[in-house]
């Protein structure tokens, strides 16, 4: 699969799903099949992502370097949300207890809600799901956040809050090598695509 025909698939089907944290109606709501269960014989590198500086919810400053040489997953949430994002970071949770305290991986959630999410309302979020150290919960400025998202994780994310206040945003789980390289995307809803997620982190913490 070209580069160009996977980002159009990942759009698409992050779209689908995300619209939706909070999302009430009966109107229908297509679903993108699950990947396979077989493990493919080596995980595709899509692209490097660039630099960025957020704050994690401890106040220290974060930066990709501070993610070199670590196997990372990373996520949009915001606290408030109402829909997919406490799933999401209940599925994180279960992956956190399945790698247990791997000092070679993280786990990295990032606020799309940046004006209300600030550090002290990030450590009682993290509280809630027995976040350990080497699960990081990021804020910062929203142009910078929007931009990583749909620049550097090629993932949707709404401008502005929809009527109820509800932002959209992908419910993607995003797998990153050693090297800063997105290496894999998992439907955060779907249970088995987590279990394929778990599979990777290991796989990519044997490369060389």
């Amino acid at each position: 699969m070209s580069v160009r025909h996977f980002l159009a698939a990942a759009f698409f089907g992050s779209a689908l799903v995300l619209a939706g944290c909070g999302k009430k109606d009966d109107s229908p709501i297509e679903m993108i099949s699950p990947p396979p269960s077989s493990a493919p014989a080596t995980l595709s590198k899509y692209w490097s992502l660039p630099d960025f500086s957020l704050t994690e919810r401890s106040g220290q400053t974060v930066h990709l370097a501070n993610f070199a040489g670590k196997v990372w997953v990373a996520d949009f949430f915001y606290t408030t949300c109402p829909g997919p994002c406490p799933m999401l970071s209940s599925r994180l949770s279960g992956v956190q207890k399945s790698i247990g305290s791997d000092p070679g991986v993280r786990l990295v959630s990032i606020s799309v809600d940046p004006d209300k999410d600030t550090p002290e309302v990030l450590k009682t979020y993290a509280e809630r799901f027995k976040a350990g150290e080497h699960w990081l919960f990021l804020t910062g400025q929203r142009e910078a956040i929007y931009s990583l998202a749909r620049e550097g994780f090629k993932l949707p994310v709404a401008e502005a809050p929809a009527q109820g206040g509800l932002i959209a945003h992908s419910t993607r789980l995003i797998l990153v090598d050693k090297t800063g390289t997105v290496r894999g995307f998992y439907e955060g809803a779907d249970e088995a695509g987590v279990e394929n997620l778990v599979r990777d982190i290991k796989r990519l913490l044997e490369e060389k």
